[in-house]
């Protein structure tokens, strides 16, 4: 560190000088006032001894600031690689299990659980082909989350509701792990989501129920029953328990799997003729555990699920019936053999059995509110709003899927029973919609031009 300079005064005859050293070379010079005369009194020569050391000395005093400076941050540097070494941040191969454990993460089901899985492997898959010098987790930077986006967007062209499930998994990922991974900023917090294009799945007519039920064997016909007769999504058909299923009161008590962390409150559903017939065939001794053990086993395997679906999706088309929108998925071009269709939009799935329960409620007079009350609703706040029903409720609504279309078809009519038919239908059709009146007109006079035949 430089030494201060401060210098001394003495006198040569009445003139004050001025001794002082910089850089080891000794100076020493008259003083004079500003007028340029020479100084012969102390206080005057003070005064100009202050104003010619004054540059020096403010040189002098920077330099001090700034190896002091240059100390304390060689100092910080020292310090902070060492507590990296004793305690480095979080690693992105550690993140995952930190997440799992962390007291602060949502309390989630194991399937959405499962799910947060699936994006984090396939983030980090990506992460270490495009990236993969990137140990630490705040090593990823927003220009990292922007190109992962785009390759969701652009390269694997996932649908906005998948996107977005992607995007608030890892902004809540990062936001959890920020103090472990000493993340400055969350470097998903700039991207936004996408907007949705709600694709609903479309109700079944009757004729097209008919045939994926008549056509399905064993667990399948059940499963699609279920969903049919009950209104049920697809994974409470599918884990549906015999604890939750009352033969003798014909009911069907479940909380469903959308709501159970945020509104665990069961739906009561009575259990029409047709599938209460079927249940009864099941000996008592196997009325245990899951009702369909083989589909809950697929159902809760993430990645058996997908070949679930696909299953009934073939059983779907097999009985003529187009999953797809018009103009959507496999479109193979015969010169090339590439595949040229859109992304596939689903159009008709195991999810059209519940838009096709309620259609038929509604076409036999159900009030809407014992409708939403039975099926339920994802969104805890419009669910407090629905009517809440009792057993007799419930088994009055489902009797609503006891009529003659609905749960029986004859293999063979008598003449007139078309006529009969297609008047029962018609007398039934209270408070529907337009289209599903139509679609029943149609099918009635199907019926009845065929027995003319």
């Amino acid at each position: 560190m430089a030494r201060q300079i401060t210098g001394y005064l003495f006198k040569r005859g009445r003139r004050f000088w001025l001794a002082y050293q910089v850089n080891g070379e000794k100076i020493r010079q008259p003083l004079k006032d500003e007028a340029g005369n020479s100084i012969t009194t102390k206080a005057a020569a003070e005064i100009a001894k202050d104003r010619v050391l004054r540059p020096y000395q403010a040189k002098d005093e920077e330099q001090r600031r700034q190896l002091a400076f240059d100390a304390l941050r060689t100092a910080q540097e020292i310090t902070a690689q060492a507590e990296e070494l004793a305690n480095p941040p979080l690693k992105i191969a550690d993140a995952w299990q930190k997440f799992h454990d962390s007291p602060d993460r949502p309390d989630c089901g194991p399937r959405t659980l499962n799910d947060y899985a699936g994006y984090w492997r396939a983030f980090v898959s990506w992460l270490y082909d495009q990236f993969r010098k990137t140990v630490f987790l705040r090593d990823i930077t927003p220009d990292i989350t922007q190109a992962y986006a785009a390759y969701l967007t652009k390269t694997r062209q996932i649908s906005a509701n998948t996107f977005n499930k992607y995007l608030f998994f890892l902004k809540m990922l990062c936001r959890i792990l920020a103090e472990p991974a000493r993340l400055a900023v969350n470097p998903f917090d700039k991207i936004v989501n996408r907007k949705l294009k709600t694709e609903s799945r479309r109700e079944l007519t009757i004729e097209e129920l008919y045939r994926i039920l008549d056509t399905a064997e064993g667990d399948l016909a059940l499963l699609l029953g279920l969903g049919t007769f009950t209104g049920l999504r697809m994974g409470d058909c599918c884990t549906l328990k015999w604890g939750e299923i009352d033969l003798i009161k014909q009911i069907i008590r479940r909380v469903p799997r959308k709501t159970v962390g945020s509104h665990p409150q069961p739906v009561l559903i009575g259990i029409p003729g047709p599938l209460l017939a079927r249940l009864k065939e099941i000996p008592p001794a196997q009325r245990k555990g899951y009702l369909l053990p083989d589909y809950a086993a697929a159902y809760i395997d993430h990645n058996a699920r997908t070949a679930l679906v696909e299953r009934i999706q073939r059983h779907f088309k097999t009985c003529g019936i187009e999953t797809h929108k018009e103009g959507t998925g496999v479109n193979i071009d015969p010169e090339t053999g590439r595949n040229i269709g859109k992304r596939a939009v689903v159009e008709v799935g195991f999810h059209s059995l519940r838009h096709t329960y309620v259609s038929l409620h509604a076409m036999h007079g159900t009030p809407a509110a014992i409708i939403q009350a039975i099926v339920g609703h994802g969104n805890p706040a419009m669910t407090e709003h629905y009517t809440h029903i009792d057993e007799a409720a419930a088994r009055k609504a489902a009797a609503a899927l006891n009529l003659p279309a609905i749960a029986e078809r004859p293999a063979e009519q008598k003449p007139g029973e078309a006529a009969e038919l297609q008047k029962a239908i018609i007398d039934s059709m209270t408070k529907m919609s337009i289209p599903v009146l139509r679609r029943l007109q149609n099918y009635a006079n199907m019926l009845l031009q065929a027995s003319k035949k």
